[in-house]
């Protein structure tokens, strides 16, 4: 439920300052303003604030890793990606390999749309109607919803096999009608202006 701001918490549950009580038998309070370093030890380099970490999240203790809001502010799902590159590193560390795991920068938000993600939806019928509705994250979620959509043919899903997948554009056939780019609920897609004729070479 967002946003919502507490007032108290009661034998009853969580009260809201609109006056509703959320019922509950357990209250979790998990609020993050500013990460609190204080049990990191000296060799840890840390700059304003923020565990400094390199490519895999390693700190400058080899046998310590950071993510999350320990490293930067971010959403709970960067912290995830995060954690995913943390532990294929430290299990190819801990099997005596040296290997960097690309990060996925963070997609601008703002291309996050609500047609497909309603953050104002407070409740599903199970854990997977909940998952299939997230598309914070900014990784594809193989719906085919741009190819299906696009009215030249130019987006093709491509098998990579062992359950790997990628969606290509064909240069040739695409029109930069944005019909893709708009569609996609992970804001996947991006386009970017042609130069004007006259600017060019």
């Amino acid at each position: 439920m967002w946003p919502r701001f507490t007032e108290a918490i009661t034998d009853k549950g969580v009260k809201l300052a609109t006056g509703e009580v959320l019922r509950a038998d357990t209250v979790i309070v998990s609020i993050g303003d500013q990460p609190v370093l204080d049990f990191i030890t000296e060799d840890i380099e840390s700059s304003r604030g923020f565990i400094k970490v390199d490519k895999n999240y390693r700190t400058s203790d080899p046998r310590v890793f950071a993510i999350g809001d320990t490293v930067k502010l971010g959403l709970l799902s960067d912290a995830i990606g995060a954690g995913r590159n943390a532990a294929l590193a430290i299990d190819s560390q801990l099997k005596g390999k040296e290997q960097t795991f690309d990060i996925i920068p963070p997609i601008d938000t703002k291309r996050v749309k609500l047609e497909y993600y309603d953050p104002r939806v407070t409740s599903f019928c199970d854990i997977n109607e909940n998952a299939n509705a997230c598309a914070s994250c900014g990784l594809c979620r193989d719906c085919g919803m741009c190819e299906t959509i696009c009215p030249e043919n130019a987006i093709t899903r491509v098998d990579l096999g062992d359950g790997e997948y990628e969606y290509v554009s064909d240069d040739d056939k695409c029109i930069g009608c944005g019909f893709c780019a708009y569609a996609c609920p992970c804001g996947i897609w991006n386009l970017v202006e042609n130069k004007p004729l006259d600017e060019m070479d």
